[in-house]
């Protein structure tokens, strides 16, 4: 999962793995009850990690008309992760000295995740272009959407095991339609994004639709903070979900968080259902990102119910969540505030139930697409035809 980085040999000898994978695995794969409800639609079973995170193909340019940046072996077709829990975009150490991405003098941007406080360089104005991960024309720079140009943020640290990981966040998707390939991670293969135009007519028809709110998490006033700054932009967050656990329940906003692999709450929220620090985790995980990467414990609750535009609730039962607090200052009042929950994409993916640091059971998503309308503020779901049976 963490390879960013796609060549052919790259591509073939990943499909191989991915196709042994699901050999073995398939029959630990558990394809969920889905109950229909007088007004709730409710699906069945939530594991703590997604089995992929949605990817989409981008290219960097100076200038247009001009050429992409090419490494010395010439034009790779680069991935990255498209993240909606990303203020900015983020070009990992390795991308930026293939492609010989310049850095602004002395500029730094630090930026806030779920492993703490991180200090990133800044790039030199670039113009992003970004193709959908199924797309048969990666390798054609003419196949490529350009978003715009800005400055985006390169990490200090090489990837583990050198591996390059790259972010295509907000800035690049809040002007588009965002569809993400949901349900082919039941099948181990990658779950590809891509961007439509608001009047594509390819845009999937969805059975359920949520209010999306838009924040501002961007960290711009941080006194670390060395301008020239990235390019940076607010983040979705999903009002008003409702957790459930045995005769308790705490309200909640949570970031939509497409890059997160686990989904979280805080402590807070924890503490409101009756589970504190003397209580023994269903489950320990690793996760990182921004910040360092730091062991996380985590809970199985009873139901989460997510209100939605179409007159009914949609209703997730037997969520395994983490519990962790992700502290950022609000921009407007200069104070701290602690994220109530981050919404990943176990909820939206095939999400797998960890021994270790091993799968276990795989847990099948009944959500076929993902639409995520930046423009109308809209997150729509596309069910898998087996709910209506």
């Amino acid at each position: 999962m963490n390879d960013r980085r796609i060549t052919e040999p790259n591509r073939a000898r990943r499909l191989f793995l991915r196709l042994l994978c699901l050999s073995l695995l398939r029959p630990l794969l558990v394809a969920p009850g889905p109950v229909l409800a007088a007004r709730d639609i409710v699906l069945e079973g939530v594991y703590e990690a997604a089995l992929d995170l949605p990817r989409i193909h981008f290219l960097l340019q100076r200038s247009v008309p001009g050429s992409a940046l090419k490494s010395s072996s010439g034009l790779n077709v680069h991935d990255a992760f498209l993240d909606t829990g990303a203020s900015g975009i983020l070009l990992s150490k390795e991308t930026a000295q293939e492609l010989g991405v310049a850095l602004a003098p002395q500029a730094q941007f630090v930026d806030v995740g779920v492993g703490g406080a991180e200090r990133f360089s800044v790039s030199e104005p670039l113009l992003l272009g970004l193709a959908g991960y199924e797309s048969p024309q990666a390798r054609d720079p003419r196949a490529y959407q350009n978003v715009g140009r800005g400055r985006f943020q390169v990490k200090h640290a090489a990837g583990l095991l050198g591996q390059a990981v790259d972010v295509i966040g907000m800035p690049a998707l809040y002007k588009s339609v965002v569809v993400l390939n949901t349900g082919a991670t039941n099948d181990l293969s990658f779950c590809g994004a891509a961007l439509k135009e608001p009047e594509d007519r390819s845009i999937p028809t969805p059975h359920v639709t949520i209010k999306l709110r838009f924040v501002d998490f961007s960290n711009r006033k941080h006194p670390d903070n060395v301008p020239p700054l990235p390019v940076l932009a607010p983040n979705p967050v999903i009002d008003g979900l409702v957790l459930h656990h045995r005769g308790r329940q705490s309200k909640g906003n949570w970031l939509l968080d497409t890059g997160g692999t686990i989904s979280l709450i805080s402590t807070h929220q924890a503490r409101q259902l009756g589970i504190g620090k003397d209580q023994t985790p269903a489950f320990t995980l690793p996760v990182g990102g921004v910040g360092s990467m730091t062991t996380i414990p985590g809970y199985q609750f009873d139901r989460l119910v997510i209100p939605t535009l179409n007159d009914r609730h949609l209703v997730f039962t037997n969520v395994r969540l983490g519990v962790h607090d992700i502290t950022y200052v609000d921009e407007a009042t200069q104070t701290e505030r602690t994220l109530d929950g981050v919404f990943g994409s176990n909820f939206l993916c095939a999400s797998a139930k960890m021994e270790g640091l091993l799968p276990g059971d795989i847990n099948q998503t009944l959500i076929d697409k993902v639409v995520i309308d930046m423009p109308e503020g809209i997150l729509a779901l596309r069910f898998d035809p087996r709910l209506s049976r």
